[in-house]
């Protein structure tokens, strides 16, 4: 028995019994290699530095005969409590698509410090996608045939490194807060006005220069000028914005902040900031990991103060003086532009509008006025916030009344669910077909064809560690044909899933899947267009200068997924 098992691996090999795993693209892993660093690890010299992990992390990979780096993924100063980091989505992307199937890390640490969700990946998630997962310096390998023996042990480490990342989280809280308490400045850029202290980074001084422009924003403000008429000025004269000025003094490397302008809002920020009374302002928010805070807003009145902390800018007088300024402008613009309170239009809208020319979101402003006939007239619309905030008069004026956007979006959401339900039905009544019945069929026939090829490659990956024990295969040919199976396994395995998937696809009883799919059924008669339904169809509404609007949906893939298969299934029945 043994000698026909070594004739039938020969079979397979094509003769050969020795194939370099190298030469053979099927069998060579797609690796990610992933490096993390947070910041409360820089700076150490135990090897958790980017550089260290980078080369500890490729030369594993260079040495591995059966891995291929695809992509290095690099993590920095994000910590690993959370997995929402740019790289690491980048990677989770990539691995869904196909383009990698190993991961390579130094430690479970730079995974993750989480030990909830980094079980999740490397329990669920990574083998649902049947992904490698390799941890160097832990010494686990999904792959391994301990791998049973390393998952008692591997959740305790991820306890292990949560509970570090808890105790760091203290330390850094507590240590930040008594800074704070200092009046230290933590902020990235000093406020604009002033310059980080070169002796002491936390301690603020007096930019002679732009503390110059800041006392003129108070004074222009303070004498009646509108915020937008203040920015307007300061860009027409040419002077840099906070961000711009930061940039041009090498402050910043920043250099988006070359495209970065004076408006309204940044005025009013400005205006607002006790900083430029010599005051620090800390607790606005609160968050702890250790305790399980999530990140949320406190209230003003818990705000903390340290009075004094660095030089003053403006005077406590001309301070408040402009504190009022906001109350006076407001009532004085309601009364000019007639606004009621009794007219309070919604904004369905709110951060999903935007100018098709600068990319500027949209604001809707409400007017309420009286005719010569003394008959009341109001309405709302949409204008572009750059030219308004700015006056940029280089973005053509364009608006959008409030009434024809709510109907000409509702109407637009209305054709999009019809259409999806429309090519749901299409495929329902094909698949009643003579024709569909026989790819239906066809698909089947496959489906049972790949399973027998999978059992039997399932088999003899079984039956070669007999023949190696048995000195029938030497230790190469062995791990070769071990790859080999087990590649052609997972191939076969992706190919049968495909194939069930695709077999529904020609049910008669068939019914769109996915989350479009179940957002359209739960909301396909809904009564009047809400905030909620605007938020659940639509992603953004482009609005060009002459009055087109450009409106673009979520889950677009999928619908265009059902169009297309719905064409295809007509195409098949001619």
């Amino acid at each position: 028995m043994a000698r026909k098992k070594r004739l039938d691996t020969d079979r397979i090999l094509n003769g050969s019994t020795s194939v370099p795993v190298k030469e053979k693209d099927e069998n060579i892993y797609h690796t990610a290699a992933y490096i993390r660093l947070s910041m409360e690890d820089s700076g150490k010299v135990n090897g958790y530095s980017l550089e260290n992990q980078e080369k500890l992390v490729c030369d594993y990979i260079k040495h591995c005969q059966d891995m291929e780096l695809y992509k290095l993924y690099v993590d920095n100063g994000f910590s690993g409590t959370k997995f929402e980091r740019p790289a690491f989505d980048e990677m989770m992307q990539d691995m869904k698509s196909g383009k990698i199937n190993c991961i390579v890390v130094k430690d479970l640490s730079r995974l993750g410090r989480n030990y909830l969700e980094a079980g999740n990946y490397l329990e669920q998630i990574f083998p649902f996608f049947r992904v490698r997962f390799i941890s160097i310096n832990d010494g686990y390998d999904s792959n391994s045939p301990n791998m049973a023996d390393e998952a008692l042990i591997i959740p305790l480490k991820n306890i292990i490194n949560e509970g570090y990342a808890r105790d760091i989280s203290v330390k850094v809280t507590t240590a930040v807060e008594a800074k704070k308490k200092q009046g230290k400045y933590l902020g990235k850029y000093p406020p604009f006005g002033y310059l980080k202290d070169p002796g002491d980074k936390n301690h603020l001084l007096v930019d002679e220069e732009a503390s110059a422009v800041v006392k003129r924003i108070f004074t222009l403000r303070d004498s009646g000028m509108p915020l937008g008429a203040i920015a307007k000025l300061l860009n027409n004269e040419g002077v840099p914005s906070p961000m711009r000025y930061f940039y041009l003094k090498g402050i910043s490397k920043e250099e988006k902040a070359l495209r970065s302008y004076w408006d309204r809002t940044k005025i009013k920020r400005m205006l607002q900031n006790p900083v430029y009374l010599g005051t620090l302002v800390y607790g606005k928010t609160q968050t702890s990991f250790a305790k399980g805070i999530p990140r949320h807003d406190l209230p003003e009145e818990e705000w903390k103060k340290v009075y004094n902390a660095h030089p003053a800018i403006i005077n406590q007088k001309l301070f408040d003086s402009v504190q009022e300024k906001p109350e006076e402008s407001k009532a004085v613009y309601y009364q000019n532009a007639g606004i009621n309170d009794d007219y309070q239009p919604v904004n369905l809208f709110r951060g999903l509008i935007h100018c098709a020319d600068c990319g500027a979101a949209m604001k809707m402003p409400k007017v309420v006025r009286r005719t010569e006939s003394k008959a009341r007239k109001q309405y709302a619309f949409y204008e572009c916030c750059r030219r308004n905030a700015i006056r940029n008069y280089s973005c053509p004026r364009k608006t959008v009344m409030k009434d024809d956007l709510d109907k000409t979006v509702e109407e637009a959401i209305r054709f999009h669910i019809q259409s999806f339900l429309d090519a749901e039905a299409v495929i329902q009544n094909l698949n009643h077909t003579v024709a569909a019945e026989t790819k239906g069929n066809e698909i089947k026939v496959r489906i049972r064809e790949k399973q027998r090829r999978l059992a039997k490659i399932r088999r003899l990956g079984t039956g070669i560690y007999e023949d190696y024990r048995e000195g029938i295969l030497s230790e190469t040919e062995y791990l070769d044909l071990r790859c080999k199976y087990a590649n052609e396994s997972e191939a076969l395995q992706r190919e049968v899933d495909e194939l069930f998937l695709k077999e529904e696809d020609y049910s008669e009883e068939y019914q769109a899947k996915g989350t479009l799919a179940e957002i359209v059924k739960a909301n396909q008669n809904f009564a009047v267009l809400n905030r909620e339904i605007v938020e659940t169809f639509i992603a953004d509404v482009k609005v060009h200068t002459d009055d087109h609007l450009e409106i673009v949906f979520n889950f677009e893939d999928e619908f265009q997924h059902l169009i297309k298969m719905s064409e295809a299934r007509k195409g098949e029945v001619q």
